[in-house]
Order: C-alpha cells, then sequence, then structure tokens
C-alpha cells in the first residue's frame, strides 16, 4: 500500500516535531541522560529515517496538545465569519449567494474536486496555519527550559534572553498562523465563486 506524505504533513507535523525532537536532544543532553553524538553515529540513512519519522510521530502526538495551547490566545483576524464578511465586502455580488454562508471545509472540498492544483494553494496555507501554531507551542516549551536555565545553570542572562524571545516568538507564530488561516478561508471562497453551479447545492430544497 502506497504511503501519502505530501506538502501538509511537512508542514503540519514534520518540521514542529523536528523541533520538538531537538528540543529533546537538548535537554537530555543538559540532563546528562543521552549523548546526540551518539545517537547520531549510526549509518547515515538509518538515522535520517530514524529522524524523520520520530519528527512527524512527535508531530501527530503533540499536535492535539497545540490546538488547547491555541485557544488560549486573543482571536486575532477573526473566525470563519470574519473572511466571509471581508469577502463580501470586496464582492458585493456575492452577498446574496447561497456559497458564501455554507461549511468552509464543505467548500473546500468543493474547489478541490473542481480543481485539485489549484486548491492545492489553500491546503498550502492551512498547512503554514497548522505549521506556525505547533511551532509556537514548541516555543512556549522552550520557554520552560529556559526559565530553568535561568535558576539552575551559571548563565542566567543568557537563559533570561532566551526566554523572552520565546514569548514573542511563540505569540508571533499564532498571530501569523491565524493570518494564513484567514487568507485560506479568503482562497476557498474566491475559488468556489468561479465553480458553475455550486449555489444550486446550498439552495434549501422546496418543500
Amino acid at each position: 500500500m502506497p504511503f501519502a506524505f505530501g506538502i501538509f504533513d511537512v508542514f503540519t507535523y514534520a518540521i514542529p516535531g523536528a523541533l520538538q525532537l531537538s528540543l529533546t536532544a537538548y535537554v537530555l543532553a543538559r540532563l546528562d541522560v543521552a549523548d546526540p553524538a551518539e545517537l547520531v553515529s549510526g549509518p547515515a540513512a538509518l538515522v535520517v529515517v530514524g529522524a524523520v519519522g520520530a519528527s512527524y510521530a512527535l508531530g501527530h502526538l503533540t499536535h492535539p496538545l497545540s490546538a488547547v495551547m491555541e485557544k488560549t490566545f486573543p482571536r486575532w483576524h477573526g473566525g470563519g465569519q470574519a473572511a466571509r464578511e471581508e469577502f463580501m465586502a470586496r464582492v458585493p455580488e456575492a452577498r446574496e449567494r447561497p456559497f458564501v454562508r455554507a461549511d468552509m471545509p464543505l467548500l473546500l472540498a468543493a474547489a478541490e474536486q473542481h480543481d485539485k492544483e489549484t486548491a492545492g494553494e489553500v491546503l498550502r496555507l492551512r498547512g503554514l496555519s497548522l505549521m506556525l501554531r505547533n511551532v509556537a507551542l514548541t516555543l512556549l516549551l522552550v520557554l520552560l527550559t529556559a526559565l530553568v536555565e535561568v535558576v539552575a545553570t551559571d548563565r542566567p542572562v543568557l537563559a533570561g534572553v532566551c526566554a523572552a524571545l520565546s514569548v514573542a516568538g511563540a505569540v508571533g507564530a499564532v498571530r501569523e498562523g491565524r493570518r494564513a488561516q484567514h487568507w485560506a478561508r479568503l482562497k476557498t471562497l474566491e475559488l468556489c465563486f468561479w465553480i458553475t453551479g455550486i449555489d444550486e447545492r446550498f439552495t434549501p430544497a422546496p418543500s
């Protein structure tokens, strides 16, 4: 059975998982539990495959925690309704069309069915949004590590700088992730505007 590993998986799981794996290796090294040099001393191909697999799995495992963490931040850019309102303000002729008020994932499915290659841009933006959200969780873990380093090491200034940067990075990642999500919703509405007959699918049938 073929294994599909696309750009959405790379953005959403593999990249954040790789950052979390690197942080885990750093913490284990600082605690003298493991030596990263020994972990990468095996055959290069096996090390690369193992690192990619571990990153992907770790990204999957921490994905639900990232979703919970993201809800604690202010609601920048609003939700799906904000994208609908902006789209209708830009395209007044779409204001009365039924598709504008339809479920957003269902609209994305319609766009993929109509032109999968063009809808790939929406998937890229969604993957980017989730990647930034998951990276924000990693940066908060970096913050916790840095705070421990402030107390437990003889380099409190450097650890304090890392803590401040990680906070700024986490806030920026969530903010930009929501911006990318907003763009993905706008792009979905723009694609569906040109699909012939899409309004008929969302028009209630007469009783």
